[in-house]
Order: C-alpha cells, then structure tokens, then sequence
C-alpha cells in the first residue's frame, strides 16, 4: 500500500474514534429523550382522562375536587418541566448529529491534507475536530443540564404526595 495512503488512514483514526464516543453518548441521550416522551404522553394521558366529564365533555379544571384536582395540578406543575428538559436533550441530541458530521468533514480534510501535503486543509481539519469537540461537550451540558430538571420534576411529585398524607393524619 502507498506511505501516503497509510499516512491519511492512521492520521483519521482519531476522528474515527471521536465518532464512535460521541454515537455511544448520543445513543444514551436517545434512550432517554424517548423516555421523557413516553412520561410527557403519559402524564398528557391521565390528565385528558382527568378532566374528561361524563358526558364526554372537558370539565374546566377549577371544578374538579379531591384527588383528581390534586392529581391534575401535579401534572401541570411536572409537564412544563418535562418538556424543558425534552428541548434540551433534543438540542443535546442535535450537537451530537453535528459533531458527527463535522468529524466527518475533518476526516475529509484530513484525507486531503495527507497525499497534497496541504498546510490549508489540515489546519482546516484541526479546526473541525476542535469544532466538533466543542459540539460534543455543548451537548454533555445540555444533558446535564435535563438531568436536573429530571430531579426537579420527580422530587415535585413526590413531596406533593407525601404532603398529602401528612395532611390526612394531621385531620
């Protein structure tokens, strides 16, 4: 095989392998960007069926009492939150699909640097992969960031619930 031609390839492994950790990473952000919408369906779910009347008609939710009330407020607290954190894991999402493509221009570059010898694209390869880099880390912070909001919403939801039954043996 030609110098040049095993030059280019080794030079682009390490794109290769930013590649490959930024896919591992963007699986994980998947998997749990499908989990917060299945939990945003859910919630919208109950909530329609809360505040569904018996004659099929919508019961403005200042009428509702008891639990149902109770529950419908929890879900209007939670749902606002959920979704912010939906919007960060898809932009997390996001910066990850681009830092693969940019990754993938840099291993262009750099498969054009090698052979030309090209001062201009290999600088133009660092750049990308310094670029793509930046990406990766925006969307570990975005992800971060969700998980936050994560803890904001259950910790909601379960002081709602323990408060209840400390009201009730308060009675």
């Amino acid at each position: 095989m030609n110098q040049l031609a095993i030059r280019a390839i080794q030079a682009m492994v390490a794109p290769v392998v930013l590649i490959t950790s930024v896919a591992i990473i963007s699986g994980g952000i998947a998997t749990i960007y499908a989990a917060v919408n299945d939990r945003m369906r859910v919630l919208a779910g109950e909530r329609l069926v809360l505040v569904a009347g018996a004659d099929g008609q919508v019961v403005p939710v200042e009428r509702l009492t008891g639990v149902a009330a109770e529950r419908v407020r929890q879900i209007d607290a939670q749902l606002p939150l959920l979704l912010r954190r939906h919007g960060l894991l898809r932009l997390a999402q996001l910066c990850d699909y681009g830092a693969i493509v940019v990754l993938v221009v840099a291993m262009l570059a750099i498969a054009l640097s090698v052979p030309h010898d090209s001062r201009l694209a290999a600088d133009a390869a660092l750049v990308a992969v310094l670029a793509a880099t930046a990406g990766l880390l925006a969307g570990l912070v975005l992800a971060a960031i969700s998980v936050g909001l994560s803890h904001d919403a259950v910790s909601l939801e379960v002081r709602d619930v323990l408060a209840l039954g400390r009201a009730r043996s308060a009675e």
